[in-house]
């Protein structure tokens, strides 16, 4: 399974629909307390839930890991993780699947943060939210906080058809 990790912004989602429609991955579907964003699907997305919902599922011992992030609740269930997959979480989340699951393979997506500011412009996203996030990924996606990574990208200059098809072809080849 795919485990891209990277700050808001940095392209992992967008790299991640290309590895789903260029190269047959499956999509492994988080489940968060946060709200859709427009044009987010239920069950495509994430899984959307209430924090009273989700917390039944924690108790169930349903998650590899859960996250709070921006004051929501993430988390990885044991359901959604396939071998042919693709998941995005944040460090500890790698992490927990490094540590819990099998195959998995870290792909780091980093970009500037001036690049980061610019693309979440134009999503859409408020001044106070662009803060908020930049402040929190400045502290959270460091490379200490990983205990492995297997592919470390860049998402400045090369095009993310590009960048997909290196991340495939890396992670086809890693146990030749």
């Amino acid at each position: 399974m795919i485990v891209l990790v990277g700050a808001s912004a940095s392209g992992k989602t967008e790299l991640a629909k290309i590895l789903y429609h260029h190269y047959g991955y499956n999509k492994c579907i988080t489940t968060t307390t946060r709200p859709m964003r427009e044009n987010e699907v239920q069950d495509v997305d994430y899984h959307f839930l209430a924090i009273d919902a989700f917390k039944n599922l924690m108790e169930r011992d349903a998650f590899y890991e859960v996250t709070e992030y921006s004051n929501r609740f993430y988390g990885i269930q044991k359901k959604d993780v396939n071998e042919n997959g693709v998941v995005i979480v944040d460090p500890s989340g790698a992490n927990a699947l490094v540590e819990q699951a099998s195959d998995v393979y870290i792909v780091f997506v980093e970009a500037s943060e001036d690049l980061r500011i610019k693309r979440m412009m134009v999503r859409g996203d408020s001044q106070e939210q662009i803060q908020k996030r930049i402040q929190g990924d400045r502290s959270v996606f460091q490379l200490k906080h990983f205990k492995r990574i297997d592919l470390h990208i860049y998402n400045e200059q090369v095009e993310l058809i590009e960048l997909a098809k290196w991340v495939h072809e890396h992670y086809q080849n890693r146990t030749k």
